[in-house]
């Protein structure tokens, strides 16, 4: 209880978002900028503005067209990874898993933006700092939190080829369909040695 009290940084108040599929413009700036040294991979991309964008609607025009729990990378592929999951489509402690592939995937650090707060300690990830978020005078209370890294997620990535029933939490199977590339002409950067 102790981390999260003195990882808590204040309130965000944004003025003027509209849901549109992307980071209220405080919220952006902030990840943009602490992420500006590296690579960055968002596994819920809709429209952000930096890095690269995974999603799984077609709509949003992604980099990637695919599923985040089964994002189609190899581990440590990217510096940063942020999660920004949907608010209306599951709940969001079932979006709470997809912490799993990025804390894989990223080297570094992992963002949360969600309306579901985490511990301080979560699949090999740490928490660093975190704000409560006001997204406008309507909308729903979120948390956005910087997690480090500590190391790869206990048990290791999933699914693991021969054991897929075991490895996935029973409410993400209905959702394992597998990220595919549909954009064969975009060059992906190899992670350095």
């Amino acid at each position: 209880m102790r981390q999260i009290e003195v990882a808590f940084q204040g309130a965000i108040i944004c003025r003027g978002y509209r849901r549109t599929w992307a980071f209220p413009a405080e919220v952006a700036t902030l990840i943009e900028r602490a992420a500006a040294d590296g690579s960055v991979l968002h596994l819920f991309g809709g429209h952000a503005t930096f890095g690269l964008r995974l999603d799984a609607d077609r709509a949003t025009d992604p980099h990637v067209i695919g599923n985040a729990f089964f994002p189609p990378f190899r581990c440590e592929s990217f510096d940063t990874v942020v999660c920004d999951p949907p608010y209306d489509r599951a709940s969001n402690g079932l979006w709470a898993q997809v912490l799993v592939p990025a804390a894989c995937l990223a080297r570094r650090r992992v963002w949360w933006f969600s309306t579901y707060s985490l511990d301080a300690r979560f699949h090999g990830l740490k928490l660093l700092r975190w704000w409560a978020v006001m997204p406008s005078r309507q909308g729903e209370l979120r948390y956005l939190a910087e997690l480090e890294r500590t190391r790869h997620p206990h048990g290791g990535c999933w699914p693991r080829a021969g054991d897929r029933e075991r490895s996935l939490a029973p409410a993400i199977r209905k959702f394992d369909w597998r990220s595919q590339i549909e954009q064969p002409n975009f060059q992906f950067a190899e992670p350095p040695a």
